[in-house]
């Protein structure tokens, strides 16, 4: 081969790569605005029947009527969500592979020793779609009424005091942590593997309190078997108009619930996540959505991909300080 035929050559390799790139960067726009034109698939990360699994099929069924194309629920619970949500991460960031995150996804970080992927870098957030709030429940028989009543009781007689937890490092145990951290209580925290057999216990009188959402304790409430001296918000529930929030009874910037989000892999394409999220503000904005989701003691949201990012960002480093701070770790 002659000087001048490899420079050629080399000179056509050099065009064809050019070409190549440049095509590449055309159809990733393009793609995008063709979106979607298949079928979709959201994995969830927990049981079916639960809340997250109820959102998620919401979600699921409106996305389906808007975007004209089936979206398929897979539930793959495990390992606080994080078994479904790396399923979603090792997927193609083009759109077609989503993930139905809950409040697992910015604890995890914080109390789990190894994570099989970086909340913030491997994900792309789409929407917050709901948030939940949380009771600090209870037994009637305890004879106290708020929240300094509780520290009171647990100062003077702290063997007769413990507070339970519906799991491992989940948003009931953090919160029963956070109390302890912020009132002095010495309290052992006694930690169930779900909510069914804490409230069981607790309304035996086996434990003193616990945080759940309210979904999860109403009925009990709503029977008096169960007493509320506190909810988590920054305002009181319609629901339960005269109980106090937590910052109310004395506690400040003490704010705490539950959530549930859509996220992408990470490297979606901006215009698929905006999409995404401007369907499902469109959804939680329907009255009979907001009604549907209501009745399940939920509060619709919708947001931009940002401010998801955002909102996720913040809950992490709330609970990474009180994990730390408690010494909270799941090996």
């Amino acid at each position: 081969m002659t000087f001048a035929q490899d420079t050629k050559n080399k000179g056509l390799r050099l065009c064809y790569a050019i070409i190549m790139a440049a095509m590449a960067i055309i159809s990733e726009p393009a793609c995008a605005q063709d979106y979607p034109s298949r079928p979709i698939r959201m994995l969830v990360g927990a049981s079916p029947g639960g809340t997250t699994d109820i959102v998620a099929r919401l979600v699921a069924h409106e996305l389906e009527k808007r975007l004209n194309q089936p979206v398929a629920v897979e539930n793959r619970p495990g390992a606080g969500g994080n078994l479904a949500l790396n399923a979603v991460v090792g997927a193609a960031p083009d759109g077609y592979t989503l993930g139905m995150a809950y409040s697992g996804l910015a604890i995890n970080p914080a109390v789990m020793k190894k994570m099989p992927f970086d909340t913030l870098n491997d994900l792309a957030p789409v929407s917050l779609v709901a948030t939940v709030d949380m009771f600090l429940l209870v037994n009637p028989s305890l004879g106290v009424d708020t929240v300094q009543d509780l520290v009171d009781a647990a100062k003077t007689h702290p063997e007769k005091i413990t507070l339970a937890a519906n799991a491992l490092g989940s948003v009931s145990h953090l919160s029963a942590a956070l109390l302890k951290l912020r009132t002095g209580m010495e309290s052992p925290i006694a930690v169930y593997k779900g909510s069914a057999p804490a409230l069981i216990d607790l309304m035996a009188g086996n434990i003193s309190a616990m945080f759940d959402t309210v979904p999860g304790a109403l009925n009990y409430v709503k029977q008096g078997r169960l007493k509320v001296i506190a909810s988590g918000g920054a305002h009181r529930l319609s629901i339960a108009p005269d109980v106090p929030t937590l910052e109310e009874s004395g506690l400040e910037d003490f704010r705490i619930g539950s959530w549930y989000g859509l996220v992408a892999p990470a490297g979606t394409p901006a215009e698929v996540t905006n999409t995404l999220s401007s369907v499902i503000i469109d959804v939680l904005s329907a009255p009979q959505i907001k009604q549907q989701l209501m009745e399940q003691m939920l509060n619709p949201k919708g947001t931009t991909p940002a401010e998801f990012k955002s909102f996720i960002s913040t809950e992490m480093k709330q609970w990474e300080k009180v994990a730390k701070d408690a010494h909270i770790t799941i090996r």
